[in-house]
C-alpha cells in the first residue's frame, strides 16, 4: 500500500495542473494526510483562495464517475410475475429479500450473489427468459450448479433477480460520491443534515442531501465519499452538527425516527445510522462579521488548514487567468480510492521513522501549552501520530531520510495546536513568544533544556525574542513560525489575537 499511496500526491498535482487548477505539492500533501488521519477537515482562509475548489478536486479525482448499475441496493423493489420483493440487506456476497414490507408478515430469503449470477448466465442465453416458467429455469440451472437444490427452490426470487440484472446490464449509474452542501444562516437543528420524519404521513421521511450521501456511502463501503459543507460557520456549528461531532468519537448510532418504517421516493430510510467509515467531511470557512467562530470542541476534532494567496501565486495566475475545469479530474485517481479508504481503517500500532524526535517534540509543545492551560489530550496526540504516519506514507522518503519528520511536526503544530489560540495580550503574549522560540530554534540553539530556554525568552524584554515578520531561514518549523508572527502582529495592533484572521 505504501508504494501505491506514495505516488498519489505527485499524480494529483499533475492532474490538477492539466485541469487548470493551481495546487502546490506541500498543500496537497497536508490535505490528503490530514484526511487519512481524521475524516474531519476545516479549510479556512481568504475568500476566493481556492478552498472549495481544492477539496472538490480531491473528491472528484478520488472517486469513480460511474459504475455498472446494481439493482440490489437496500430499499430496491424487484418485481416478479405476481409479487414484488424488497431488498432489505445487500453486500458483496448476498442479498436479503422480503416479500412484504411488514417484518412480521414477511418471508425472508437470503440468496448468494454467485447463485444469482448462475441464473443470469443461463437466462442470458435464452431469447425470451421473461416468459420461461421459473420452475423450468430452476431445473436447467440447478442440474449444473454448485449450490444446493434447496437454495434453487426459491425460483421466483431467483428469476426476478435474474431479470433485474439482465434489464440493468447496459445501465450505468452516476455516482453521488461527493456533494457540496451550502450551509444556511438559519441552520439551527440537525434536520438540515439528517432530514426529518414527515409529520403528515407516517410512512414518509424527508431526505436531505447529507443523509442521502451517507446512505450512498454505506452501500459502497470501499469507495470514499466526501461531504463538503460550504461556509460551514455561517451558522453555529454545534447547533446542526453536534450529533456528527459526537458520533465521530463514540461511533454510536444516530437515531433518525421512531415507529414504523419510512421511505423517501421508494428508498427505505433506516431508523438510525452509524457514520460510514468511508465518509470524509470537509468544511470551508470564511471569517467576517457574518460568521461564527468555532468552539474548542469542534477544533479539537478536526485538522484546520489555512489557505493563503501569496504575491507569486497571483502573478502566476495573472499570466494565464483561466477558470479550472474540474470535469477533467473526474475519476483520474479512482485507482487510489480503495487504497485510500483502506488506509484510514488501519488500527494497528502506528509506526514511522523519527519516533524519538516526534515524541520529544510533542512533549515539549504539550508542556509549553500546559503552562498556559491550553494543553491537548489523548485524542489530539493520537491524531498527531496518525498524521505523521500517513505523512511519511505519502511522502515515501528514501530509506534513512528523516527530514520529513520536522515537516510533519510543523503541520501538526499549525493544524492542531495553533487553531485553538485566541485571547488578549496578557493571556497569549508569553505563550506566543514561547512557541516562537520552539519553532525557530533547532536543537543546538535551544540548549540542553529547551523549555527552560523558551520560558526565559518569553520573560525577556529583549525585542529579539519576539515573533517577527521574518522567519529565520533555518527555522525547523517555518510554517508555524510564520503564522505565529502574523498572530503576534494582530496582538500588538489590536490587543487581541486569534488563529482565524478576519
Amino acid at each position: 500500500m505504501s508504494s501505491i499511496l506514495g505516488n498519489m500526491v505527485k499524480q494529483f498535482c499533475g492532474d490538477t495542473h492539466n485541469a487548470g487548477l493551481r495546487v502546490n505539492h506541500p498543500l496537497a500533501l497536508r490535505v490528503l494526510a490530514a484526511l487519512l488521519s481524521k475524516p474531519l477537515l476545516i479549510a479556512t482562509g481568504l475568500s476566493g483562495s481556492g478552498k472549495t475548489k481544492l477539496v472538490q478536486a480531491i473528491a472528484r479525482w478520488l472517486t469513480p464517475p460511474a459504475v455498472p448499475y446494481d439493482p440490489f441496493f437496500v430499499g430496491a423493489s424487484i418485481a416478479a410475475d405476481r409479487i414484488v420483493y424488497h431488498v432489505k440487506k445487500s453486500d458483496s456476497l448476498a442479498i436479503e429479500f422480503w416479500n412484504d414490507m411488514d417484518e412480521e408478515k414477511a418471508i425472508k430469503v437470503v440468496l448468494p450473489r454467485e447463485l444469482i449470477s448462475e441464473w443470469v448466465v443461463y437466462m442470458a442465453t435464452l431469447p425470451d427468459p421473461k416468459n420461461i416458467p421459473a420452475r423450468s429455469l430452476r431445473e436447467a440451472v440447478s442440474s449444473k450448479s454448485k449450490f444446493s437444490p434447496q437454495l434453487h427452490s426459491f425460483e421466483t426470487q431467483l428469476k426476478a433477480a435474474g431479470m433485474a440484472v439482465l434489464n440493468s446490464k447496459t445501465a450505468e449509474t452516476k455516482l453521488a460520491c461527493h456533494a457540496v452542501i451550502p450551509v444556511g444562516a438559519d441552520w439551527t437543528g440537525n434536520e438540515n443534515i439528517f432530514g426529518y420524519p414527515d409529520g403528515l404521513d407516517a410512512k414518509v421521511y424527508v431526505l436531505k442531501p447529507a443523509l442521502e450521501l451517507m446512505l450512498h456511502a454505506k452501500s459502497m463501503p470501499d469507495i470514499p465519499h466526501f461531504m463538503i459543507l460550504d461556509e460551514m460557520n455561517l451558522s453555529h456549528v454545534e447547533r446542526y452538527f453536534s450529533d456528527v461531532l459526537s458520533a465521530l468519537e463514540s461511533e454510536e448510532i444516530i437515531p433518525l425516527y421512531q415507529g414504523g418504517e419510512r421511505k423517501s421516493n421508494e428508498l427505505a430510510i433506516p431508523c438510525g445510522i452509524h457514520l460510514p467509515k468511508n465518509l470524509f467531511i470537509i468544511g470551508t470557512v470564511n471569517v467576517d462579521e457574518t460568521t461564527y467562530m468555532f468552539s474548542p470542541k469542534v477544533l479539537d476534532r478536526a485538522n484546520v488548514i489555512e489557505f493563503r494567496l501569496e504575491t507569486q501565486d497571483l502573478e502566476a495566475f495573472l499570466k494565464q487567468p483561466i477558470k479550472p475545469n474540474l470535469a477533467r479530474l473526474d475519476g483520474g485517481g479512482a485507482k487510489f480510492g480503495a487504497h485510500f479508504q483502506a488506509a484510514t481503517l488501519e488500527t494497528q500500532a502506528l509506526s514511522f521513522s523519527g519516533n524519538s524526535l516526534f515524541h520529544n517534540e510533542l512533549v515539549n509543545f504539550f508542556t509549553a501549552l500546559q503552562g498556559h492551560g491550553l494543553e491537548f489530550g489523548y485524542r489530539v496526540a493520537h491524531e498527531a501520530a496518525r498524521f505523521a504516519h500517513f505523512y511519511q506514507l505519502l511522502t515515501n522518503p528514501i530509506n534513512g531520510d528523516s527530514t520529513w519528520v520536522t515537516s510533519a511536526l510543523d503541520c501538526i503544530v499549525f493544524q492542531k495546536f495553533l487553531p485553538k489560540l485566541h485571547g488578549s495580550r496578557a493571556k497569549l503574549g508569553p505563550l506566543l513568544k514561547t512557541l516562537w522560540f520552539l519553532c525557530v530554534n533547532d536543537k543546538a540553539k535551544r540548549g540542553a533544556n529547551p523549555l527552560a530556554a523558551a520560558d526565559q525568552a518569553a520573560r525577556s524584554s529583549d525585542k529579539k525574542g519576539e515573533p517577527s515578520r521574518t522567519v529565520p531561514p533555518d527555522a525547523p518549523y517555518p510554517l508555524s513560525a510564520e503564522k505565529i508572527g502574523r498572530m503576534w502582529r494582530l496582538l500588538l495592533d489590536n490587543g487581541f489575537t486569534s488563529f482565524a484572521e478576519a
